[in-house]
């Protein structure tokens, strides 16, 4: 009889401890479940103002494309805007020039580059000019320790003044 109750006592321990070991996943589980719904619906929210923002950066270019004042500080971007959109135009026209092909200045069909007239609109057509794109060569900068005069002290480049003897450089 001792034997059964000793079983009887184990199977109830093992049979409360697999009860809370599941109650303790599952309660982790859901935890963690609701964790990801948050995120993700933190995510989503995320990419709404992303959009929104964009769609107030489009309005504000839009503006200045009209001619409207939208402010120094916008104008100065917009027409990062607009340079970058020049250099897209350049490569593109390059990317087809290289096909063999142009876009006609009036209608903007895609049309063979020694057309002489566009076969969709009839328009008379430009010689192609392809800009090279100009190449940055950057003067290197040598950094070069500074030697105070008076004292002989050894400074980073970036100092003004010695700090030994107060020499300005």
């Amino acid at each position: 009889m001792e034997f059964m109750k000793k079983v009887e006592q184990i199977s109830k321990k093992v049979g409360d401890t697999a009860t809370n070991t599941y109650n303790t996943v599952a309660d982790k589980s859901g935890k963690l479940i609701e964790e990801t719904k948050l995120k993700i619906a933190i995510s989503e929210k995320q990419t709404d103002i992303d959009e929104i923002y964009e769609e107030i950066g489009k309005a504000v270019y839009n503006a200045y494309k009209a001619g409207e004042d939208v402010g120094k500080d916008f104008t100065k971007e917009a027409k990062k805007i607009d340079k970058l959109n020049e250099e897209i135009q350049n490569m593109n026209t390059k990317i087809l020039y290289n096909k063999g092909l142009r876009v006609c200045a009036s209608c903007g069909e895609t049309i063979p580059l020694d057309s002489k007239f566009c076969v969709n609109c009839g328009e008379k057509q430009k010689a192609v000019k392809i800009k090279e794109e100009k190449k940055e060569t950057k003067k290197e900068e040598v950094e070069v320790e500074k030697v105070c005069p008076e004292c002989g002290q050894v400074f980073e480049p970036t100092a003004k003044y010695c700090n030994k003897c107060g020499h300005k450089f």
